[in-house]
């Protein structure tokens, strides 16, 4: 099998030689279809016919031209940078594309954006306090995909069930779902606050507390007795040592500096490049013995919010990534063997992000079915709130569910006594009823509500 490291003569963008190389138009079409590794390069030159280590030798000469470090210094040598190569600027226009008209979300393409704003001002012109609604929930799914995909013993529902009904964690598993909710919602509070090496710290301690084989792991860095290696499942080879436990401070000094720069002008970076390369660099220097993927993504959002992209509000992308989880490390380990060229994650990043896209779509068009069968509750009696003909409407299709103030509120994004209020209110009309479940009071479907229904419809 031939190695996935690019050829070491050719491999330095940093010192490129002027390469010459003699292809037709269709050639070069095809070698310019796609910003690929060397792994999936030599491939395609086999299949035209081309020496694959000059067409390596070619590509990267011209890579070169573009090339944008980020004053991030490898512990391998060297710096780590990327191409602003169309490959990147066309997923970028597309992303901005909406958001330059002013609407809350992103588009793959013109009729996606279309379709995606006619959904999202429907929902916010027919359901009150849609925006809360939907970013309760998405803070939901995040959590709980975020750490289940580090581990954590649950279901993406048992997960979402306990953070709904504001229920204390029974095991790790749901601890580090709970952890990772908190951590979340303090980063957008943060999105005012310059990066330091302080919060990634207090975020890292926020997202493993309680987790921890060494209690004494949290908020702070790993030492030279704690050696850590990233290693493939199927055969425990390891495949990437990060940097030195002693080299830390400094290159997180530097990660800071980069995060923190303006970088406008001659020096512009995108906001999304950015946020994703803070991304890639939190998960390359691994600085924690654990909590590093979650760190990393929940300061994915924090950039990405901080830059003015609240879109990210209403996304999830921890499913895109577990779904999907072989692209994941892949990504990290094209750019650690082609010199640190983070082109290769910001491309799956984006890509990420469009997937994320057509979750919110799908999101927002059965958030319009509901509000739509939600209408016909208000037969039963015209002062419902829309919060209150929602939550028969889901009683209706789930009819054993329990619900609580605390469910309710946590749902919704509203207050606990706004919530209290809305159930009392339900049982008042006998459209739900209550029971106890230890202290906390318990509501349900009313038995009766569907033969009112059926009476109605007659």
């Amino acid at each position: 099998m031939k190695s996935d490291r690019p050829p070491s003569a050719f491999s330095d963008l940093r010192s490129p030689g002027a390469v010459v190389l003699s292809l037709t138009d269709d050639q070069r079409r095809r070698l310019d279809e796609s910003y690929r590794p060397w792994r999936k390069l030599r491939y395609v030159a086999a299949e035209l016919t081309l020496n694959d280590q000059a067409v390596w030798s070619f590509l990267k000469s011209q890579r070169s031209i573009a090339w944008q470090p980020i004053g991030v210094t490898r512990a391998e040598g060297g710096e780590f940078g990327f191409v602003p190569t169309r490959h990147l600027i066309e997923p970028l226009f597309i992303i901005d594309r909406s958001l330059s008209r002013g609407d809350a979300f992103v588009a793959q393409d013109e009729k996606t954006s279309r379709v995606l704003r006619e959904r999202w001002n429907a929902v916010v012109r027919e359901s009150e306090g849609a925006p809360n609604r939907i970013g309760a929930n998405t803070l939901m799914e995040e959590a709980a995909e975020s750490s289940i995909m580090e581990g954590a013993a649950t279901t993406r529902r048992e997960a979402i069930d306990m953070l709904r009904a504001g229920r204390s964690p029974v095991n790790r598993g749901e601890r580090m779902v709970l952890n990772n909710y908190q951590a979340m919602q303090r980063v957008k509070e943060w999105i005012t606050r310059p990066l330091s090496i302080e919060m990634i710290l207090e975020l890292q301690d926020l997202l493993t507390e309680g987790t921890l084989d060494d209690p004494t792991g949290g908020g702070r860095l790993r030492r030279a007795d704690e050696p850590v290696r990233i290693v493939d499942s199927r055969d425990d080879s390891t495949v990437f040592v990060p940097p030195a436990a002693n080299t830390l401070p400094q290159l997180l000094t530097q990660i800071v500096t980069f995060a923190n720069a303006p970088h406008e002008g001659d020096r512009f970076i995108h906001p999304l490049i950015k946020a994703s390369i803070l991304h890639f660099l939190i998960g390359y220097a691994h600085p924690f013995i654990d909590g590093n993927g979650r760190t990393a993504r929940a300061l994915f959002y924090w950039s990405s919010l901080r830059a003015g992209y609240e879109i990210f509000e209403y996304l999830t992308i921890s499913d895109i990534i577990r779904k999907g989880f072989a692209q994941y490390p892949q990504a990290y380990l094209d750019t650690e063997l082609d010199d640190g060229d983070l082109t290769y994650f910001i491309l799956f990043k984006l890509g990420v992000i469009q997937q994320s896209i057509d979750v919110l779509s799908n999101h927002l068009r059965k958030e319009q079915d509901r509000l739509t069968r939600s209408q016909s509750l208000l037969a039963l009696d015209k002062t419902l709130n829309l919060r209150q003909r929602l939550l028969l409407e889901h009683s209706l299709r789930h009819r054993d569910t329990h619900y609580t103030a605390k469910s309710h509120a946590n749902s919704n994004g509203i207050a606990l006594n706004t919530a209290r209020s809305d159930l009392e209110s339900l049982v008042k009309r006998k459209l739900m009823v209550t029971s106890k479940r230890g202290k906390e009071v318990v509501y349900m479907l009313s038995p009766r509500l569907e033969n009112r229904l059926a009476k109605l419809r007659d």
